[in-house]
């Protein structure tokens, strides 16, 4: 259950998963993404449930159809709560998330069986599996493409007000990372 937890809770994934789909609208890197971490945090690109609703489920929609639905039955912020907080209990063959609230869209599972749970936990390292991949491409593309250049790539830095400007990447194959070029 905590894989579960850790991959729907960690930042950075969620953080490229929203920047993987800015890439498929032609949208630039968001440099100011934020999880939002309180009602008040006024900074943030939004809170985790909707971001990977509004903005990588709904939106991936137009291109994959399939990644939208693995989302879809994937990701259950009443699962996600309930195991956060240590909130549920087994009972015969089933998982109670003890946090259902009769008329809440978000809270409405009084069980799940151990069947719906195995297929919700393999989608989720279907999914883990596939970011990893994405990541690992388009890293490989762009090494490469800087390996033709002395190791560097220009990138364009976008501001909230939409000023833009370059900065050179220097690309370190022995680490397989980028470092601004000073």
């Amino acid at each position: 259950m905590l894989v579960y937890l850790k991959f729907w809770e960690a930042d950075m994934i969620i953080k490229k998963l929203y920047q993987f789909v800015r890439i498929l609208y032609g949208e630039p890197y968001d440099w100011y993404f934020k999880v939002q971490e309180s009602s008040r945090d006024k900074n943030a690109s939004g809170s985790r449930q909707d971001i990977i609703r509004l903005k990588i489920r709904d939106r991936l929609q137009k291109h994959s159809q399939i990644v939208c639905d693995l989302i879809t039955n994937t990701y259950k912020t009443q699962i996600r709560n309930s195991i956060a907080h240590s909130n549920y209990s087994f009972l015969g063959r089933n998982i109670h998330p003890n946090n259902f609230i009769k008329g809440d869209p978000f809270a409405k599972l009084r069980y799940i069986t151990f069947d719906d749970w195995i297929d919700i936990f393999h989608n989720t390292l279907v999914l883990h599996n596939q970011y990893i991949r994405m990541n690992n491409e388009i890293n490989n593309f762009y090494a490469g493409i800087a390996k033709k250049n002395g190791n560097e790539m220009e990138i364009r830095i976008t501001e909230k007000n939409g000023k833009h400007y370059p900065v050179i990447l220097e690309y370190r194959p022995e680490w397989e990372d980028w470092t601004p070029k000073i």
